[in-house]
């Protein structure tokens, strides 16, 4: 088990590189025996030539790296980040980048990444478009949970219960008109119409701020009913609470079910009206958390922004908490805490390179502009309405096949980068576009029409902890575990979906690494590793917590370990007997290790400037193959072993033997 989760990840790409790079080695290797008459001197001379050029590439890359650590100081870095690296190392089918090793940002490394990154946006979105019941349930088993009620608990109805608009609006939805275009953006994509259902909440609460003192069950004949048909609650839209104190509230009065007042029903038939994650929101908030563009087009005011970034990063901070470590995934240096530790007010507290992060990106929100890592810090002008435009353009509709509104959707960072005033610029900002996403649903789970149902329980059962949320920072840190819980669940369901893709690559690694062995040395060992891999590889495919930092790490390496170096180290008396699986010296083995030492001096691997084969790597791998022959024709082991005993029955107790290779 890894000591340190990020040395972790890096043994795991390193181990995937490693591989990677003996089969492209190996195929290159092949081709050049294949050509006649090669001058030696000449390729020798190409390649010291070739050589000085790739160490001025390196000190580049070398710069550019140094740049984007500093730049990325503000943020933690969570395991999906990490698993999104992993799988861009993974993915079989690039085609390797001979200046990658020396510090190349990953993600960035081929051309082939953007289509990569496509695909893992179009599994994204299509897991958030079939994660509705998933979602649902999640919530009514935290609210029950953060209630701290049992089945039984029931709340007395008919009273009048006043709830502050803004201890359920965190993000001042409500007061955007939902006929503008961001307000399309913000609200349901469905009409207003009662009783259909899933139900527009959050436009129906709008709709009562605009009829002050007007009741739900005048405008609708009816109180609010759940699904059950049962009656939940009348709503208005009041400025004096009970006790004549002004303000902006929701009167809430709930209605006497027939089956029973229980909290635990009460939240089931209400959840089953709403549609709890709305996708267009989705998009508009991960959008937001990219540019600000959301914010732009709502005239948010300069602390509405700082509370919106206030709380991304305390996302972030949760998502990078290991709940099988004292060490989460974190590269600032800050926010060093674990799942089991108290989540205390420090917790909260933001760091320099924190508030340098927020001033920044109010600057930018204020000058209509956006940068990223790989402009290297040139301010490009934004146009926020084009991006809400885009949005817009996009509509899930429940019961279809989405296949074409995914596609689009996954192509929605385009409307970003395709800006003509960023030409020539090429910039691709999709490996942001997938790591934002887990924050950009949370955002828009807690929505008014989700918080609503809280509010009221808890006002029930004279709970009035809502009372003194003024903002969503407080709502974070009043509800700290409710919040932990549902940004580590959704992160899941995110990092599941690479993890996945990770397992899928190294299974295909392995199996054409074996391929390889098998091709020089025909034997039936080879056929039980392949054989033992396929078992080995599926034990990864079970987990259910991606936060198990440890055990994702783990299993990987397992996986890796095995196509690299088959059963590895030594194995004590008396299980030395299962040295017989051994599969024996492998020249590609041998080869991924050279290899490997080779990237750690920095000496070049990959394929020469102009494409061609790496003249020096081939010789390499003829030398190791030259020696491998010598010793399969005349090499020779000497080996005494010491006297054995005889159990009393007959058979012979396992000894060591000690050898000497000739």
């Amino acid at each position: 088990m890894p000591v340190d989760i990020n040395q972790g990840f890096e043994t795991i790409s390193e181990n995937i590189s490693k591989i990677k790079k003996g089969r492209e080695l190996n195929a290159e290797y092949r081709k050049l025996k294949k050509k006649k008459g090669n001058n030696f001197e000449q390729a020798k001379q190409n390649l010291i030539s070739r050589y000085e050029n790739y160490k001025g590439e390196a000190q580049v890359f070398s710069a550019k790296t140094k740049n984007f650590l500093n730049k990325t100081k503000n943020q933690s870095s969570t395991l999906l980040d990490k698993l999104l690296e992993i799988k861009m190392e993974s993915a079989d089918n690039l085609q390797q980048n001979p200046f990658r090793s020396f510090g190349e940002n990953v993600l960035e490394k081929t051309k082939n990444s953007p289509r990569i990154l496509k695909y893992i946006i179009e599994k994204f979105i299509t897991a958030l478009d079939k994660t509705g019941p998933e979602m649902l349930k999640l919530l009514e088993d935290e609210m029950i949970n953060i209630i701290g009620c049992d089945d039984t608990q029931t709340y007395i109805p008919n009273q009048d219960l006043y709830i502050k608009i803004k201890s359920i609006d965190l993000l001042g939805q409500l007061k955007v008109e939902p006929e503008t275009n961001v307000g399309k953006v913000i609200y349901e994509q469905i009409d207003l119409q009662y009783p259909t259902f899933p139900f527009a909440m959050n436009k129906e609460l709008y709709n009562r701020i605009q009829n002050l003192n007007q009741p739900f069950s005048v405008q609708y004949l009816s109180q609010y009913q759940g699904t059950s048909t049962q009656n939940l609650f009348d709503i208005s839209y009041e400025e004096l609470d009970n006790n004549n104190i002004p303000g902006e509230y929701y009167k809430v009065v709930l209605a006497n079910r027939v089956t029973g007042n229980t909290v635990k029903s009460f939240m089931k038939d209400y959840l089953s009206t709403i549609k709890v994650l709305e996708l267009n929101n989705v998009f508009g908030n991960l959008m937001n958390i990219l540019t600000g563009a959301i914010s732009i087009e709502k005239g948010d005011g300069k602390n509405d922004n700082k509370l919106f970034l206030y709380v991304f990063l305390i996302m972030r901070r949760i998502m990078g908490l290991c709940s099988d470590s004292t060490t989460e995934i974190d590269v600032s240096g800050s926010a060093k805490l674990s799942e089991t530790d108290v989540l205390d007010d420090s917790f909260f507290e933001l760091t320099d390179v924190d508030l340098n992060f927020i001033d920044q990106r109010l600057s930018d929100i204020s000058n209509n502009v956006v940068e990223f890592e790989e402009c290297q810090e040139v301010k490009l002008p934004l146009n926020s309405l084009a991006i809400v435009d885009a949005i817009n353009q996009i509509n899930f509709v429940p019961g279809t096949n989405n296949n074409t509104t995914i596609q689009n959707a996954s192509s929605l960072s385009d409307t970003l980068t395709n800006n003509p005033d960023w030409k020539p610029l090429e910039i691709n900002v999709d490996a942001d576009f997938i790591k934002n996403m887990p924050m950009a649903v949370v955002f828009s789970l807690l929505s008014p029409k989700v918080l609503l149902p809280l509010a009221v329980v808890l006002k029930s059962l004279n709970n009035n902890t809502l009372d003194g949320v003024k903002d969503y920072s407080e709502f974070v840190k009043k509800f700290i575990k409710f919040f932990n819980v549902i940004v580590t669940k959704v992160a899941n369901i995110f990092g599941k979906i690479i993890l996945d893709l990770v397992v899928k690559d190294i299974k295909q690694l392995i199996n054409n690494t074996l391929a390889d062995i098998k091709a020089e040395s025909n034997n039936k060992r080879v056929n039980v590793i392949l054989a033992l891999t396929k078992i080995l590889t599926a034990i990864v495919q079970v987990f259910t917590d991606i936060r198990g930092c440890r055990n994702v790490i783990q299993s990987l390496l397992n996986a890796l370990n095995l196509a690299s170096r088959a059963f590895g180290d030594e194995i004590p008396l008396p299980l030395m007997l299962a040295t017989k699986y051994l599969s024996g010296f492998s020249t590609s083995r041998a080869y991924l290790n050279v290899v490997s030492e080779f990237e750690k001096l920095g000496i070049p691997t990959g394929p020469m400037s102009d494409g061609s084969p790496n003249e020096f790597m081939a010789a390499v791998k003829a030398i190791i193959e030259g020696v491998d022959k010598e010793e399969a024709e005349n090499g020779q082991v000497q080996v005494a072993c010491e006297g054995f005993s005889i159990t009393p029955i007959g058979i012979t107790v396992p000894g060591f033997c000690y050898g000497k290779k000739l």
